[in-house]
């Protein structure tokens, strides 16, 4: 590190300690107390109790790691992908080329485009593994005849692009509008690379042939049959099983919103040696995903494969509002998500596991929060506690104890006081 960098980095931290001093105080009693709550009895209560013996587990679900790159091997997206639990169809998440490790949360930028390219396929799998919190059956970074090799059998695909795509390489463009791609056309596409711009312009064009993949699956095609449980299901080997099933059955694809970082962090904190990754006229670029709407859409595709990296309490977020539920809060066009978002940014704020995630609609909604804990001893702790956090709770001993959760939140409308709140 360069001394102007290390001087840079100093200042901007001091300023941004000193912004953050009034939010800090403001929140301590309340992170203070959930942290001592994490760190002691409730911490990993599914692993004490002696007299709970686990009746449910979470679904065994099939993943995949994708990354697509150009032929120079430069990283332009990265997928994640489920199938469902009977082995057909699944979901492709799709995570920004150029999206920090960290999704912005340390003083370090590691954009994970860059990232590949100086540190290769062990340096990318530990980054996505870092924005994902996930593990993975199948790992496989693609070039643009791997990609088209595994979407020939969709035939060709019809894309709406939402702006113009351009690649620096081949000359090619696409003008936004409906457009028809051959397979071969929409693997350039989703691999197409300027390195003059920065690499997040072209994400919603990205996005959109993803987008099309999905659609184009319909109801399924080839012969993989679903298998009757879960546990049935034996893990494909290579990525070619896995589309096989993933095609097999309906696909949606979800792309996860990002927000850019602008060039004066940039310029402060991305890591010295991934300073012009690509090369002499390259523009550095990162994004950062929100950390909440990874959880809660990972979490609800695929539970049993999310880690538990933090010492708190490994915790399960359900939620069943109906439209007359959601229509009692400010802004337009609020639904679930928005507010399991906002409950599960809190969680996490406390420094918690969340590693499953659901909408129960057909289940009802309850009037105040139901949270229910495996561990009885804890019940007094965690009421004081998470109260904090999701406002008026009815705290009880589980029933049925799922086997890797310390504890079940079903949020009920009382928590959307909460949401009223945090919405202004």
């Amino acid at each position: 590190m360069t001394a102007s960098r290390q001087r840079r980095r100093t200042s901007t931290w001091a300023a941004l300690t000193a912004a953050l001093v009034g939010l800090v105080l403001a929140a301590v009693l309340v992170v203070a107390g959930v942290r001592t709550l994490a760190d002691s009895t409730a911490g990993r209560a599914a692993d004490g109790p002696t007299d709970i013996t686990p009746t449910r587990r979470l679904p065994n679900t099939v993943t995949a790691l994708v990354g697509t790159a150009d032929d120079e091997g430069r990283l332009t997206s990265t997928v994640v992908m489920a199938l469902e639990p009977d082995g057909t169809g699944g979901t492709i998440v799709g995570f920004a080329g150029s999206a920090d490790a960290q999704s912005g949360n340390t003083p370090e930028l590691q954009p994970i485009n860059a990232v590949l390219e100086r540190h290769g396929a062990d340096g990318f799998r530990e980054a996505a593994t870092g924005i994902t919190g996930m593990s993975f059956d199948v790992i496989e970074i693609v070039d643009p005849q791997r990609l088209a090799q595994l979407i020939t059998p969709l035939g060709d695909l019809s894309v709406l692009v939402p702006s113009t795509l351009f690649d620096a390489d081949t000359g090619e463009e696409w003008p936004p509008g409906e457009t028809v791609m051959a397979a071969p056309t929409a693997a350039r596409a989703v691999t197409a690379t300027d390195p003059s711009m920065p690499d997040w312009f072209s994400e919603p064009a990205r996005a959109a042939v993803w987008r099309a993949i999905a659609q184009r699956v319909g109801a399924g095609i080839g012969t993989a049959a679903p298998v009757e449980s879960d546990e049935q299901l034996i893990a494909p080997t290579s990525l070619d099983e896995f589309m096989a099933r993933l095609f097999a059955g309906p696909v949606v694809f979800r792309p996860m919103t990002y927000a850019v970082i602008d060039d004066e962090r940039l310029a402060e904190e991305l890591v010295d040696d991934l300073v012009g990754a690509f090369g002499p006229g390259s523009v550095d670029a990162a994004v950062a995903h929100d950390r909440a709407e990874v959880a809660m859409v990972l979490g609800a595709i695929a539970p049993g494969r999310l880690g538990a990296p933090l010492e708190g309490p490994r915790f399960r977020v359900l939620a069943g509002y109906s439209s007359g539920d959601l229509s009692t809060l400010p802004g337009d066009g609020v639904n679930t998500g928005d507010v399991l978002k906002v409950a599960i940014d809190r969680l996490i704020f406390a420094r918690v596991n969340v590693l499953s995630v659901a909408d129960m609609r057909e289940a009802g909604v309850p009037d105040v929060t139901l949270v229910e804990v495996a561990d009885p001893s804890v019940i007094d702790a965690v009421e004081e506690e998470y109260s904090k956090l999701l406002g008026e709770v009815d705290v009880r001993a589980t029933d049925v104890a799922i086997d890797g959760i310390d504890i079940e939140v079903t949020l009920g409308r009382s928590f959307l006081e909460e949401v009223r709140e945090a919405r202004g």
